[in-house]
C-alpha cells in the first residue's frame, strides 16, 4: 500500500497548527554520549549507550546511538540484535525502522531491508497523527526522500515544519542541507547551514557539509570547514573520505591512500573506502587491485549502486567517461532508480559526444527528479541548444550561435582544420571521430554545459577528449584570442586519445600551452616578471608533482602560473630526450603505466628528473632581462617602501615605477626616457602595460605618429590579444593607405573580438582596398549581423564583392535586397542596369587532354 507525500499531508493537515515537541529528557548522560560523539571516542559511546540499553532505559535515543556507532565502525553484525530487540520496543519509531533498512542491507539482507520499507508506509498510512512531531518530521521526511519524493514538497511538509516547531532542531537543519547538497542545490544547503553553525559550531558534521557546499565555489573556504571538521573529530569519517578525494583529484595518490588507511582504522568495512582504494587502482593501472577492492566493497551489501557509482564519478573527474560510463550502467543494474548514477552517466554521455543517449537520460532523471539543479540546468540550456547553428567538416562537428556561425564561423572551421592535420601528425594518433565543438555566447551557458553549474568564470575553453566546449567573445569580459584557445583544446583532443585520457593533468595541460607556443610565438604564455620571480622563489613545484599545482593554487595567478611551467616541463622533456621519448611517454600512459614509472624510464628515477627541471627552469627565468636589477622593496611599512625606491633607482621595479608615475603626471619626456631604458633591459615584454604599451602612449601624446606605430608593431609581434593596440594600429595604417596591412591587423582582430562593428567595416573596406574581395564579401556579410545603421549600403557592398568575383546571380540577388530596403538608392539601380544590359560572356568549354 504505497500513497505517498501527498496522501499523508492530506491526513495530517489539520495537525500542523499544533505540532508537539519532543518531551524533555534527563541530559546528563546524553550530554556525555553526545561529547563522545563529537570527539570520535566512538567506543565510549558504545560504552554509555549500552549500559542505558541494557538498564531498558525508555528512550529510543539509546539503542539508536548504539546501532549508528555500531555502523560508524563497521560493526553491521553486532547492531543486528540490538535492532530486533528495538524493534519490539520502539516498533512505532520512524528512526528506528530508518535504521533497520541500512542495518539489514549493511547486512546482505535486503528482502528484510525492503519489508522495513513497505512496514513504514504502511505505519505512516495507518496513523498519519502519530507523525506529525517535531522529533518524528525529520526520520519522515527521510523516509519520503529515499522513496523518491519531490524534494521540495518534503521540504515544506516536513523539514519546514519541523523547524518550524523547533527552530533549535539542529537533525532538521542538517536533513535540509544534506537534501539540497544531493541534488546540487549550494543555495539552500549554505541557508540551512548558517542556522545550524550557529546552533553548534563544534559539530563536525555541520563543518562538513560546508566545506561541501563550498567546495566548487570557495575553494579556500571549503578547506578551512574541513580542517575545522577534523580539528573537532579526526576521525570523522565523512571528512576523511573528502580529503582522500581532494588528493585523489590532486593525483596525490599515495597520500589520498594514507587518508584511506586512516579511515579503515575506523570503519575496515566501509564500502565508500574500499571503492575509492578501487578507483585510485584503476587510475594507477593496477587492475588485479581494483577489483579485489570492488570486492571489499560489495562484502556488506552485494547490490550497493553506490560503489559503482563511486568509483566511476572518480574516474570521470579524470575524464575517463568511458569507462564511467560502465560504471554507471553496473550500478543501476542494482538500483535501476539510483539518481546519481542517472546524472553522471546523462553528463559522461553528453561529454562522450553521445548527445542523443545523454539528452535521453537527463530527461529521464528531470521526470524522477525535478529538483535536480544540475539536471534543471542542464534541460534548460538544450533549449539553447536546439537554437545554435551547425557546421560540419572532415572531422568536425561544430556548433555555434547562428548569428556568430555567420560572422567567423568559417574561421574556426579553417583553425581547427589546420590543427587537425598539424597535430594529429605530430603526435602519430588516429582520432574517434568527428570531434564536437561548441562554442557558447553566455558564460553561465558554456559552465552548465562543461560543469553541470553556473561558474568556471576562469576557463576559456574546456576538452573532453572528444567534445570541446568553449566561450565566444560574446562571453568573455576579457579580450582573449579565441584561435589559440581552439588550437589549445583540440592539442587536448589529440593528446587525451592518445593515451585513452590516461595522462595525468600536468602534462596534458602543458603540451597544449607548449604548442599554442610552436603555433604562433604570441599565443600561449611567456615568461615574465612575476613568473621569473615564483619560479625563482618559493612556488616553484616539482615536476613530479605538478598536477597538485592546479589544484592546490593560492590565487588565480598561481593557476596560471601551473599552466606556464607545465609548459616549461614538456618543453625540457621534449628539449632533453626528444620527441620520440614524448611520444613514447604517451604511448606507455595509454597502456595503463602508471605516470611516475613512465616518466622516471629516461632519467631513471623522480628525483634525477625533479632536479634536472629545475636547473632547466631557472636557468629559463635568469634569462629574462639578465642585466636588470630585479630586486624590490619588502615589507609593507610605507615610509620604508618608498626610502627603498628612492636607494635603487637603477632597479627595474623603480624605474617601472618611476615610468608609470610619469605618465600620470603627464610628464612625457620623463616617461619616454624611462620608458626608453625599460625598453633596453627587456625589449620583448609583451604586457598590456609593458614598455611597448608605454612607449606608444607615450608617443601618441607626444605627436610622433610614425614611433607610435613602431611601438605598436613591436607589441603585437609580442601579444595575440591587445585589441586597443590593433585598433589603433589599424586606424594609423588606414588612414596612411596602407590598406593591406590594415587588413592584417583586421584579420588579427577576427581572432580576438569579431563581434564589433567598426572591426567588420575596417576589415572590409581594406580588403576592398587590396581587391582582396572575398573577404570583402565575409566582412560586409558578418556587418549586415551586427544591426548595422545603413542595410541598403552595406547589401550594395556585398554585391560589388560578388560581382568582383563573377558570382552574378547572388550579387543581384543582394542588389534587389538593397533597392528593398531604398528603392532610390541610384549606385545600386545603375550597377543591377548593367549587369541586365551586359550578360556575362558565355564560358568555352574546356577540352580534355
Amino acid at each position: 500500500m504505497v500513497h505517498g507525500i501527498t496522501t499523508w499531508m492530506v491526513a495530517v493537515g489539520c495537525l500542523f497548527a499544533w505540532i508537539p515537541t519532543a518531551p524533555a529528557q534527563s541530559v546528563s548522560d546524553q550530554e556525555a554520549v553526545k561529547e563522545t560523539l563529537r570527539v570520535g571516542d566512538y567506543d565510549r559511546s558504545i560504552a554509555i549507550a549500552k549500559e542505558q540499553v541494557e538498564k531498558r532505559v525508555w528512550n529510543e535515543k539509546w539503542p539508536a546511538t548504539l546501532i549508528e556507532t555500531y555502523m560508524t565502525l563497521g560493526r553491521y553484525a553486532d547492531a543486528v540484535p540490538v535492532l530486533e530487540d528495538s524493534l519490539t520496543r520502539f516498533g512505532d519509531s520512524l528512526r528506528i525502522r530508518l535504521l533497520a533498512i541500512q542495518v539489514y542491507r549493511m547486512n546482505n539482507e535486503s528482502s528484510k531491508a525492503k519489508e522495513q520499507f513497505e512496514l513504514i508506509d504502511t505505519m505512516v498510512q495507518r496513523s498519519p497523527w502519530r507523525y506529525t512531531g517535531s522529533s518524528e518530521l525529520v526520520p519522515l521526511g527521510e523516509y519520503f526522500l529515499l522513496r523518491g519524493e519531490d524534494p521540495k514538497t518534503v521540504l515544506k511538509a516536513c523539514f519546514d515544519q519541523a523547524i518550524k516547531a523547533d527552530p533549535a532542531m539542529i537533525d532538521a537543519h542538517l536533513a535540509t542541507a544534506r537534501m539540497a547538497l544531493s541534488k546540487n542545490d549550494a543555495k539552500v544547503a549554505s541557508q540551512s547551514l548558517a542556522k545550524a553553525l550557529k546552533l553548534d559550531e563544534k559539530s563536525p558534521e555541520v563543518q562538513y557539509l560546508l566545506a561541501k557546499t563550498w567546495s566548487s565555489t570557495e575553494p579556500e573556504r571549503a578547506t578551512n570547514h574541513l580542517k575545522e571538521s577534523l580539528a573537532i573529530n579526526p576521525r570523522y569519517i565523512p571528512s576523511l573520505l573528502m580529503v582522500a578525494e581532494e588528493k585523489m583529484n590532486e593525483e596525490a595518490y599515495e597520500t589520498a591512500l594514507e587518508v584511506l588507511d586512516e579511515v579503515e582504522k575506523v570503519n575496515p568495512r566501509l564500502p565508500a573506502m574500499w571503492a575509492l582504494r578501487a578507483a585510485i587502482a584503476h587510475l594507477q593501472g593496477r587492475y588485479p587491485d581494483e577489483g579485489s577492492h570492488r570486492t571489499k566493497a560489495f562484502e556488506p551489501w552485494a547490490l550497493n549502486p553506490e560503489v559503482d557509482h563511486t568509483i566511476g564519478k572518480h574516474l570521470a573527474m579524470h575524464y575517463r567517461f568511458s569507462e564511467s560510463v560502465d560504471y554507471q550502467r553496473r550500478s543501476l543494474t542494482m538500483d535501476a532508480r539510483y539518481v546519481p548514477a542517472q546524472t553522471q552517466l546523462a553528463q559522461d554521455l553528453l561529454r562522450l559526444g553521445k548527445t542523443d543517449d545523454g539528452w535521453t537520460w537527463v530527461d529521464k532523471v528531470r521526470t524522477e527528479d525535478p529538483y535536480d539543479v544540475t539536471i534543471f540546468n542542464l534541460k534548460q540550456l538544450q533549449k539553447e541548444l536546439d537554437r545554435f547553428a551547425t557546421l560540419e567538416a572532415p572531422g568536425f562537428v561544430i556548433r555555434m550561435d547562428a548569428r556568430e556561425a555567420k560572422i567567423y564561423g568559417q574561421d574556426v572551421v579553417t583553425i581547427l582544420s589546420e590543427a587537425r592535420k598539424v597535430l594529429t601528425e605530430k603526435y602519430a594518433v588516429e582520432l574517434e571521430e568527428p570531434v564536437y565543438v561548441e562554442i557558447f555566447p553566455r558564460q553561465k551557458d558554456f559552465a552548465i554545459r562543461t560543469f553541470g553549474l553556473p561558474g568556471g568564470q576562469g576557463f576559456l575553453g574546456v576538452c573532453f577528449g572528444r567534445l570541446i566546449t568553449a566561450n565566444s567573445p560574446a562571453a568573455l569580459q576579457v579580450d582573449s584570442n579565441w584561435k589559440s584557445v581552439l588550437w589549445h583544446e583540440y592539442c587536448h583532443v589529440v593528446t587525451l586519445q592518445k593515451t585513452k585520457n590516461k595522462m595525468p593533468r600536468w602534462l596534458s595541460e602543458g603540451i597544449s600551452v607548449y604548442e599554442e607556443r610552436l603555433r604562433d610565438k604570441t599565443w600561449g604564455q611567456s615568461m615574465d616578471p612575476n613568473y621569473r620571480e615564483m619560479i625563482l622563489g618559493e612556488d616553484l613545484v616539482p615536476l613530479s608533482k605538478l598536477s597538485s599545482a592546479f589544484l592546490n593554487a593560492k590565487s588565480p595567478m598561481h593557476v596560471q602560473f601551473a599552466y606556464f611551467e607545465s609548459s616549461l616541463a614538456v618543453q625540457f622533456l621534449i628539449e632533453t630526450y626528444g620527441m620520440p621519448a614524448m611520444l613514447q611517454l604517451l604511448d606507455n600512459l595509454a597502456i595503463g603505466m602508471p605516470a611516475d614509472d613512465a616518466l622516471r624510464r629516461a632519467p631513471g628515477s623522480l628525483e634525477a628528473l625533479d632536479q634536472e627541471f629545475e636547473a632547466f627552469i631557472k636557468k629559463e627565468a635568469m634569462a629574462l632581462a639578465p642585466h636588470a636589477d630585479w630586486s624590490k622593496p619588502t615589507g609593507d611599512d610605507r615610509a620604508e617602501v618608498e626610502a627603498w625606491y628612492q636607494e635603487n633607482p637603477k632597479a627595474y621595479y623603480s624605474i617601472e615605477r618611476a615610468a608609470r608615475g610619469a605618465i600620470q603626471n603627464e610628464n612625457w619626456e620623463e616617461a619616454l626616457q624611462r620608458a626608453k631604458e625599460l625598453e633596453a633591459l627587456w625589449p620583448e615584454d609583451p604586457r598590456s602595460d609593458g614598455c611597448h604599451a608605454m612607449l606608444s602612449r607615450i608617443y601618441r601624446e607626444m605627436g610622433a605618429l610614425d614611433d607610435e606605430r613602431t611601438h605598436l608593431i613591436r607589441w603585437l609581434e609580442r601579444s595575440s590579444d591587445a585589441l586597443d593596440a590593433l585598433l589603433r594600429v589599424s586606424e594609423i595604417d588606414w588612414k596612411g593607405g596602407r590598406a593591406l596591412e590594415t587588413l592584417e591587423w583586421c584579420e588579427r582582430m577576427q581572432a580576438v573580438q569579431p563581434l564589433r562593428f567598426d572591426v567588420q567595416e575596417r576589415r572590409a573596406l581594406s580588403a576592398e582596398k587590396g581587391e582582396r574581395w572575398d573577404l570583402a564579401e565575409a566582412a560586409w556579410k558578418a556587418c549586415m549581423e551586427l544591426d548595422p545603421f545603413d542595410i541598403a549600403w552595406i547589401e550594395y557592398r556585398i554585391a560589388v564583392a560578388l560581382k568582383k568575383q563573377g558570382k552574378m546571380e547572388e550579387a543581384r540577388r543582394h542588389l534587389l535586397l538593397a533597392l528593398e530596403e531604398s528603392p532610390r538608392f541610384t549606385e545600386a539601380l545603375r550597377m543591377l542596369v548593367s549587369m541586365q544590359t551586359k550578360p556575362e560572356p558565355e564560358k568555352k568549354e574546356v577540352e580534355g587532354r
